[in-house]
């Protein structure tokens, strides 16, 4: 996956097809106790203020960064801000079955996840048992990218789409969903609509699609997320430049 972020002179990385911008007032190369500590506290007072507005994946990354050790809080800045690092998380993902793939990079401090996942929507108000009955059953499928520093989740991004099978045959696209989160500061981040719609035969894939965009100190970058599935839950997903 080529870097789809546009000419800047703001220093920029990427986790899981997200851009993130150098953490202000970086200290990389700065062994400085007192400017270490600094440094710490910067960014557990970002995540902080993210957990006072009710974001309960903030608080188990907060709860995760603050459990790492001193030297290993420095070295998780020192990760997120590696951008000769950061462009080997660059490759485009694409999974065509269940199942989660995973790849180490940093002498294993950094795990990127793949999770790929369907099945039949039993919770769905539609899956009556009427209905499943005469043949009709509700599915869904979803497809996620994750990154983690020092096993601290960092950012995610996963889109969903929902559907209605008879048989072997996709019979309707019910409205499918997008989530993520990303806890670098600097970064302004959304998503266009979930697209839905059935393939063409003999595919006939249920398939939703978002593109995500993000704007980091002065720099930017759009992506695209697709997840399709059929009568047997998931059947592909990817997130590529857009």
């Amino acid at each position: 996956m080529r870097s789809a972020i546009r000419k800047s002179f703001v220093p920029t990385v990427v986790l899981a097809g997200v851009t993130l911008a150098l953490l202000p007032g970086s200290a990389q190369a700065d062994g400085n106790p007192a400017t270490q500590a600094a440094r710490v506290a910067k960014y557990q007072a970002y995540l902080a203020t993210k957990v006072a507005k009710g974001d309960e994946q903030a608080k188990e990354t907060a709860d995760g960064f603050a459990a790492l050790s001193a030297a290993e809080k420095k070295r998780f800045l020192d990760l997120i801000e590696d951008r000769a690092l950061i462009k080997q998380l660059l490759d485009s993902g694409e999974s065509a079955a269940p199942g989660v793939t995973r790849r180490t990079l940093a002498a294993g401090d950094v795990v990127q996840e793949r999770e790929a996942a369907g099945d039949e929507d039993l919770a769905s108000p539609n899956s009556t048992s009427a209905l499943r009955a005469s043949g009709y059953r509700d599915m869904w499928a979803s497809y996620s990218v994750t990154d983690k520093f020092l096993g601290v989740k960092v950012a995610r991004v996963t889109v969903r789409t929902n559907y209605q099978v008879k048989g072997k045959d996709t019979r309707k696209v019910y409205p499918g969903s997008a989530a993520h989160y990303l806890y670098v500061p600097g970064c302004d981040f959304d998503n266009s609509p979930v697209k839905e719609w059935i393939s063409s035969p003999p595919a006939d894939n249920a398939q939703s699609e978002t593109t995500w965009k993000a704007d980091c100190w002065g720099s930017s970058w759009t992506m695209r997320e697709r997840v399709w599935g059929d009568y047997r839950g998931f059947v592909g997903g990817y997130l590529k430049e857009e």
